[in-house]
């Protein structure tokens, strides 16, 4: 599996190695048309990226090394297309935050410098809410097992008879059956 991190080097070098402005737009068409396969999984039609399309020629494929992102993403490519298999979906989804950040960041650095401190503490606020979140799903997987475990201990626990009415001390507590009251109707008789 690819890791984001070799993601996020290589959007670095591409964005060091392109015009800002065209490397933030590639990037904001990646995101959406990775958008539309995230919300649209069971439709083919949006794991094709054609080369062929002249606004993903002149927007996206005008960067450089796009068809490496494309590859390390999950991509393969089919003469004029790249196409995402099922088996890489995860990968693709592994790698979103990723590509989304990058956009926000060069995006605010293709703006100027103020934009850039912006989109810099907007990708520390959503990269602070992802750790929280993994976090809290890493917890909840614990407790999870814990009470499959526990589930599975009692089960062979086998369960004792109460003793209460047994016992020689304390309040001396009579049931209505034994005091003669009907339960159903909750009368003498």
């Amino acid at each position: 599996m690819i890791s984001s991190n070799q993601t996020k080097s290589l959007l670095e070098t591409m964005e060091k190695n392109e015009d800002p402005l065209a490397f933030a737009d590639a990037l904001g068409l990646l995101e959406k048309l990775i958008t539309n396969i995230i919300n649209n999984p069971n439709e083919d039609k949006f794991k094709h990226i054609k080369m062929t399309v002249k606004t993903l020629a002149t927007r996206l494929f005008n960067i450089k090394q796009m068809t490496e992102l494309l590859t390390l993403l999950g991509f393969i490519q089919l003469d004029q297309e790249y196409y995402l298999p099922d088996e890489e979906y995860g990968r693709l989804l592994e790698n979103f935050n990723t590509i989304k950040w990058q956009h926000i960041l060069s995006q605010g650095r293709a703006d100027g410098p103020q934009q850039y401190l912006k989109a810099q503490e907007i990708v520390r606020q959503q990269q602070e809410v992802q750790r929280q979140y993994e976090k809290e799903q890493k917890e909840k997987e614990k407790i999870q097992q814990q009470m499959k475990y526990d589930r599975q201990e009692r089960s062979l626990v086998k369960e004792k008879d109460s003793k209460a009415n047994d016992l020689q001390f304390g309040a001396k507590v009579k049931t209505c059956e034994q005091l003669g009251i009907n339960k159903n109707t909750g009368k003498r008789g």
